[in-house]
């Protein structure tokens, strides 16, 4: 284990440094000693002025650099970092980032003492137990702060506190953006899996939502969402605990992702409009997030779910979506081997349907936009003859989902679950 400390140019009083993870304390008036005797490490590294290392304060025999070095002989290996700016420039603070992270090798055990830390140096600190924990896969041990304000004047003891808990948050902050912008919520399900039993339901929930979403599986999302906010409900006393503004994070997963929640997605008697308006929200979701493929990929599916669900049929059965497809590329097809000509059984009622309902698809699916065509070139990679610019792609994508949002208008969808 490693620690890193800072010196000040204070003088230091004595009192008992209380250990902050047991009873007992230490008496000395600097809090490196204490630490030291509290967690035994390799080496102590201490960042130093000009000023603190050389000149001693008044009434002092020597300079504060001096008095710990004395005191901490034989006790620890002890590594000044000398010359740290006295000034608070841009640049300054940099070179202190620089020198601390130098400490520090792939793996290692730290803790950062911030108690004597100096002008911008507590932000630095806080930068680097971030950078390192990703960077060079630091155990992060404590933030930990002696408190010399918060002394117990009739006993002399001292409180130490760790902050590392309210560091902690950044992490909690960065996987839920993760997890809010792209839909990847490993990060989070994983500190909500080390938390608390009592979070696990959520990290479940956003395991499968973030599952569901990256491997295109809708019905999935949907039920898993349906759980979301009785999971969050039921972790945020938790969390709150340890972490409480991570509440308001969680207020913004709840909003992202519960409107695609669906108890029974596959119940397409209960539920047929239902399904399919939020398997639209996922399109939309996919294309605001530059998933593109996958907005495209689903809204090539949405078309045969639309017509299964106006003609009372199980979306999910392969047969189903084939005579669906079957009428949107116009309805008869001739079979190779025998040359004959296949009719959907649906054809008849289907050209009946109003002129405008079939325009609509069939601009969609093969004319004008041709989505079919558009989801195979992008889902072959382009490796055909004359594929279309990633520019095309994009903007063809924008055009298809007003294109889908207008036919939810048309073919009167309304959500029966409200």
């Amino acid at each position: 284990m490693k620690i890193i400390s800072f010196l000040g140019f204070n003088n230091y009083d004595e009192t008992t440094y209380l250990n902050p993870r047991g009873s007992g304390g230490y008496k000395t008036p600097f809090f490196q000693e204490a630490l030291v005797e509290f967690y035994k490490p390799e080496t102590l590294y201490v960042l130093l002025t000009k000023t603190v290392e050389t000149v001693a304060l008044k009434g002092a025999s020597e300079p504060n650099w001096d008095a710990l070095k004395n005191r901490l002989d034989k006790k620890v290996n002890l590594q000044p970092i000398k010359n740290i700016p006295e000034q608070n420039s841009p640049s300054d603070i940099w070179w202190i980032f620089q020198q601390v992270t130098n400490c520090l090798e792939h793996g290692d055990t730290v803790i950062f003492d911030i108690t004597h830390s100096f002008r911008s140096v507590p932000v630095v600190a806080l930068i680097a137990v971030s950078y390192l924990r990703v960077v060079r896969s630091v155990n992060i041990e404590g933030l930990l702060y002696g408190a010399f304000e918060a002394k117990n004047k009739a006993t002399n003891e001292t409180p130490t506190f760790d902050l590392l808990p309210i560091v902690s948050l950044l992490e909690w902050t960065t996987a839920t953006d993760q997890f809010i912008k792209t839909g990847n919520g490993q990060a989070l399900a994983s500190l909500l899996h080390s938390s608390n039993s009592k979070t696990e339901n959520l990290a479940t929930s956003i395991d499968g939502i973030a599952q569901g979403l990256q491997l295109l599986r809708p019905m999935d999302v949907m039920q898993k969402a349906a759980n979301l906010p009785q999971h969050i409900a039921e972790a945020a006393p938790i969390i709150s605990q340890s972490v409480p503004p991570f509440v308001s994070l969680l207020e913004r997963v709840k909003k992202d992702y519960c409107d695609f929640g669906l108890a029974n997605p596959i119940d397409y008697q209960k539920n047929a409009q239902a399904s399919l308006l939020r398997q639209l929200k996922m399109v939309e979701w996919y294309a605001a997030k530059g998933q593109t493929v996958q907005a495209l990929s689903m809204a090539r599916e949405w078309l045969p779910s639309l017509l299964c669900y106006h003609f009372n049929l199980d979306p999910l059965d392969k047969e189903s979506r084939e005579e669906m497809e079957l009428l949107l590329n116009g309805g008869k097809i001739k079979d190779k081997e025998d040359n004959t000509i296949k009719e959907s059984r649906y054809l008849d009622e289907w050209l009946k349907l109003p002129k405008q309902k079939k325009k609509q698809l069939n601009k969609l699916w093969g004319g004008e936009f041709n989505l079919a065509n558009l989801r195979n070139d992008v889902l072959h990679a382009g490796f055909r003859k004359n594929p279309k610019n990633a520019k095309d792609i994009l903007h063809q994508t924008e055009a298809i989902i007003k294109e889908l949002q207008t036919i939810i208008t048309v073919w009167n969808l309304k959500d029966e679950t409200i």
